[in-house]
């Protein structure tokens, strides 16, 4: 028999999230559970209200954390004002950044 599954690749919102307006957002770790809350989608939305990117990533890994303390996760966000940052659950995550301005890749570190 042969069996297949969607992952949280391609559901908008899931694995990644922008709006040109605003910012974007994307995140690693257990799809399966992220999914069920589109945290980039929420994250991207709370920076449309007024949240900045760091402040925004907590509460979306949070969001999930309250129903799924086990999981693993991370969501990295940036702003149109080039604001960005991180939050994680469960592990240490890290991101890079580099922008016009930069010599070389910032690598980032997260901690839960």
């Amino acid at each position: 028999s042969f069996a297949s599954r969607v992952g949280d690749g391609p559901i908008p919102g899931s694995s990644a999230y922008g709006d040109d307006e605003i910012g974007a957002c994307g995140a690693t770790g257990d799809g399966d559970i992220m999914m069920r809350f589109l945290p980039c989608y929420q994250v991207v939305e709370s920076m449309r209200l007024g949240m900045e990117p760091h402040d925004a990533a907590v509460d979306a890994i949070s969001r999930i954390a309250r129903k799924y303390p086990d999981f693993v996760g991370a969501l990295f966000a940036i702003n149109k004002k080039g604001v960005h940052a991180g939050a994680c659950h469960g592990w240490t995550f890290q991101y890079s950044v580099r922008n016009s301005s930069m010599q070389d890749v910032e690598v980032i570190t997260v901690t839960p």
